[in-house]
């Protein structure tokens, strides 16, 4: 008769209890599986996209730092093109309406003068067209720019080589264009190197020969076809250079820490300030903005997209839940002679109620461990479907331990009350039922 008070004994009956009827337990279970798997695959996903996201910005925008004057703030924005031009968003207001040009001492005395910047570049920014061998391209963005360009971007060197100090100084007619632009326009069995290409702006046309060809980049966003000269070039030679004047100045800063950076804007508009000569009551004449922002934001919106997704998935989660404790009650009910039984031999109510709070228990956990194989599974399988999430999708310890500790939370939430019924139960009540 003790025996039958074991917890062993109470386990046994419960996994009897679910052998009657497998169909039931498998229909039961279905939906946690769906809800367990649902929640997992949303949840690795997001991780894996928030990463992938992450690593994207960091090394599309990682370090950069943009300063345009407030004039052309509001339609220029924000970072000047991957490429080194065209702008892509805008991050910050301007703080001034007073139109104020940038000038190429400005990113001087930042280089020289600021203790935390790694890199500097000024920008000058045209739009032209390039002709060669019978061949043109419309629209071409241009770029007037100093030889930290590569060092500012961290791009490299296909061919040739970038711009130089000299090659400023001397105001040569030479220019760097892109790997793609180089292949379209050439072929891959011509070499760039030496080719003498013209460029029209504003109806004046000038030659330019190729020095450098650089590499393509996937992280690249913007036109990989633009063409860039030294700056004092595009001031001497090209219309209009002169009079637009330097639109942005490109610096990099390496330090990833929120609060270095900070400090390294803090200086950089010190440096501006006294650059431009204003007083402590005038308001900035420029814009600094900081891609690393836009970055932590971007991650920061899948992150918060992650988890309400996975809140919807949960909606499927807590049908199932329901759907377990609806099927308990019913078992419950159908199972009262085996309630009579046990109770009439010694069982205690407590042992009523840990056996079926134990079918609950097993039903749940059977359907999570499912779930998360399956949820599991359908993480890799749409991170194979992408290229860009391959690689940022892991299987961590909190995954699993979500997906065992959520199934056993269920279990017993969905079991306890159907398992008290079972135990308040009546000997004498529940061997009526006994056929």
């Amino acid at each position: 008769m003790k025996r039958l008070l074991k917890r062993p004994i109470n386990i046994e009956f419960a996994l009897r209890g679910l052998g009657t009827s497998k169909l039931r337990a498998a229909l039961t279970i279905l939906g946690i599986i769906i809800g367990i798997a649902a929640v997992i695959t949303i949840v690795s996903l997001g991780q894996g996209l928030s990463s992938a996201t992450k690593a994207q910005m960091e090394s599309l925008t990682s370090g950069m730092i943009e300063i345009t004057s407030s004039s052309s703030s509001s339609s220029m924005g924000g970072m000047a093109g991957m490429m080194g031009g065209r702008s892509m968003f805008s991050m910050t207001q301007s703080t001034s309406s007073t139109a104020a040009v940038l000038t190429l001492d400005d990113a001087k005395a930042i280089k020289t003068f600021s203790s935390r910047v790694d890199a500097v570049t000024a920008v000058i920014e045209l739009s032209g067209t390039l002709a060669w061998s019978g061949q043109s391209v419309s629209n071409s963005e241009i770029l007037g720019v100093t030889s930290e360009w590569l060092d500012v971007y961290q791009r490299e060197m296909y061919l040739g080589r970038f711009i130089s100090d000299q090659d400023n100084e001397d105001m040569s007619a030479v220019i760097v264009i892109g790997e793609d632009l180089a292949e379209d326009l050439m072929g891959s069995s011509t070499n760039p190197i030496g080719e003498v290409v013209r460029i029209t702006v504003d109806d004046v046309t000038q030659s330019y020969t190729i020095i450098g060809v650089l590499a393509s980049d996937s992280t690249v966003t913007s036109s990989q076809y633009t063409l860039i000269v030294p700056m004092d070039s595009a001031i001497a030679r090209m219309p209009g250079a002169r009079e637009n004047g330097i639109s942005t100045i490109i610096i990099r800063v390496d330090a990833s820490d929120s609060d270095e950076r900070d400090l390294a804007v803090a200086e950089i508009n010190t440096i501006l300030r006294a650059s431009h000569k204003l007083e402590s009551s005038e308001s900035e004449d420029f814009t600094i903005s900081d891609t690393m922002e836009f970055s932590e934001s971007t991650s920061s919106f899948v992150q918060v997209l992650t988890i309400v997704l996975s809140m919807i998935a949960g909606i499927s989660l807590i049908v199932g839940s329901i759907g377990l404790m609806n099927i308990m009650l019913v078992t419950v009910s159908e199972r009262t002679w085996e309630i009579g039984m046990r109770r009439a031999i010694g069982a205690q109510r407590s042992d009523i109620m840990i056996q079926f709070l134990m079918e609950a228990i097993f039903l749940s956990l059977a359907g999570g461990i499912v779930g998360m194989v399956l949820g599991i599974l359908g993480s890799y399988g749409v991170a194979s479907l992408y290229e860009e999430l391959q690689g940022y999708i892991t299987v961590t310890p909190n995954i699993i331990g979500i997906s065992i500790g959520v199934s056993a939370a269920v279990g017993i939430l969905s079991g306890l009350y159907p398992a008290w019924r079972a135990a308040r139960l009546q000997p004498t009540e529940a061997l009526r039922h006994v056929a």
